[in-house]
């Protein structure tokens, strides 16, 4: 369903730097028609680029101190910026729209298979960059698509089950390592309350709102309204009942590596897990999680590790 709306959205964004490139040149406004498409692109990215900068600003993204207690300079900022704008553009324009993909079989992988989970809104397609590390460790996978788009998050515990099994029929494997960007992070946690944790080697989640976001509110769906950030005290969330029938081991099974600095995540110590193994880093984008090549190598380290210990 993504890919199909992503395509049919850059439709849309060609079709309109089209008409505007024709209007400036028929209004003689640009002589040049290079500069008239440049315009052209740089108008229809503006609402784009808007949504990330005030994500930034909603979540008082720009604001923490770095790791180290220090602030972070003017220049780190409009780093940090332009690099989710990067990485959601490549997302947009094509990981989500055109590299979907189902399961990457290793021939002769003798270790444990691992199943990507995607987050809010994405696809397996997500998870191009992550497969191109796995193929190359000699690692088979396995990308599950959580759809319907808006359902409740424990209606995708059932496909994080048949995957599971499916991947362990293929491998001979009893076990499977899970890595989930955001709200596939609650997903895994999900299909652990439902189904248990004896097929789980390890689960990596990458900026999942494990408390949940502040952003959430603007955001559709119920598994929306089941991520609204809440504080420990309300008993009735989605979030503290999931949390309330979690033991010690379950919570020893994650890795919860998360940027100080996420731009969907607010407040960003929601991503904390406690008795979880709780991994931070400094100005890094929700998004650009999936691709920063300090944070894939983190994951590539925890599924070696992982691998090696079962």
């Amino acid at each position: 369903m993504i890919a199909r709306f992503t395509r049919f959205m850059l439709f849309l964004q060609f079709a309109s730097v089209a008409v505007l490139t024709l209007w400036l040149m028929q209004l003689n406004w640009v002589s040049s028609f290079a500069v008239a498409v440049l315009i052209s692109v740089i108008l229809v990215t503006l609402p784009r680029s808007g949504i990330i900068l005030s994500n930034f600003l909603l979540s008082q993204a720009l604001r923490p101190l770095n790791l180290a207690g220090k602030k972070i300079s003017v220049r780190s900022k409009a780093k940090l910026l332009l690099q989710e704008f990067y990485w959601s553009s490549v997302c947009w324009f094509w990981v989500l729209p055109f590299a979907v993909f189902s399961k990457r079989t290793i021939s002769g992988d003798e270790g444990l298979p691992v199943l990507l989970i995607h987050g809010y809104g994405a696809n397996s397609g997500f998870w191009h960059h992550t497969s191109d590390l796995l193929q190359r460790s000699g690692s088979s996978h396995m990308a599950i698509e959580l759809e319907p788009l808006l359902a409740d998050i424990d209606d995708y515990a059932h496909l994080i089950n048949t995957a599971v099994e499916a991947l362990c029929a293929a491998s001979g494997k009893e076990k499977v390592i899970v890595v989930a960007h955001s709200m596939g992070g609650l997903a895994a946690r999900a299909y652990l309350r439902k189904f248990g944790s004896d097929r789980i080697a390890r689960v990596i989640t990458l900026g999942t709102p494990h408390y949940g976001s502040t952003l959430a509110n603007f955001a559709m769906g119920t598994n929306a309204m089941q991520m609204r950030w809440s504080d420990q005290s309300d008993s009735q969330s989605w979030l503290a009942a999931l949390a309330q029938t979690e033991t010690p081991a379950i919570r020893e099974l994650f890795v919860s590596i998360y940027s100080r600095h996420d731009n969907i995540v607010s407040p960003q110590e929601s991503c904390h897990l406690p008795g979880a193994t709780n991994i931070a880093v400094d100005l890094v984008g929700h998004v650009a999680l999936g691709f920063d090549k300090q944070v894939l190598e983190m994951v590539m380290r925890e599924i070696t590790a992982a691998r090696q210990n079962t």
